[in-house]
């Protein structure tokens, strides 16, 4: 049932995806392409996460997860957008219904305005390509921020006291021991009284 559900919503979420696409492109071959990619990463996530317990959980299913996201994200985004278009091409297409009457060789609902869906798609794309920096880049370009906390009624043994926190590990996506070791470095640079390790 919870895999009819998900599939019910990125069937909904697809078809106006699709729609943004197909306004821009009417080459079949690109809209196969665009089919097949999509049958793909669907199949991807479901073949790496079918049967498989959270603690078999690793790199391919967080990829195929992570990618997923990627992928969905964008296409909620263009909903979002060719839904609100969909606000005044509904009624149109009902208020001409009614008032034209009905004839099977006239369109009453207006066609998608290829502008509105390029907009759509190239708001999309700051997402995906944001999330795919963040899967393979981003998740190694660690930062070391510094705050120096005051309290008036702080006891003085706590004068200079060091705390670290590190948050949103996220490790079950790390790969490169290398740069994992350097994190580790990284925190122990510190030197500090208390390490607190928060986040997902």
């Amino acid at each position: 049932m919870r895999w009819l559900i998900f599939l019910l919503i990125f069937v909904v979420i697809e078809i106006y995806a699709f729609q943004a696409f197909r306004a821009i492109s009417k080459n079949i071959w690109l809209n196969i392409i665009y089919w097949g990619f999509t049958i793909l990463v669907i199949g991807n996530f479901i073949y790496r996460f079918y049967g498989i317990g959270r603690g078999d959980f690793g790199n391919p299913q967080a990829y195929a997860f992570a990618f997923l996201i990627a992928f969905i994200i964008p296409k909620i985004i263009v909903l979002g957008i060719m839904f609100a278009e969909d606000i005044f091409r509904v009624p149109q297409a009902i208020f001409r219904y009614f008032t034209e009457g009905a004839n099977t060789d006239v369109k009453y609902l207006p066609s998608r305005r290829s502008f509105i869906a390029k907009i759509a798609l190239g708001i999309a794309a700051i997402p995906f390509g944001a999330i795919l920096y963040g899967v393979y880049k981003g998740k190694y370009n660690y930062k070391v921020l510094k705050y120096n906390l005051t309290f008036l009624v702080l006891p003085v043994a706590f004068n200079c006291y060091k705390f670290t926190k590190i948050s949103d590990i996220h490790s079950g996506s790390f790969d490169n021991k290398e740069k994992v070791e350097y994190a580790v470095d990284l925190i122990n640079e510190q030197k500090s009284d208390v390490i607190l390790f928060t986040g997902d």
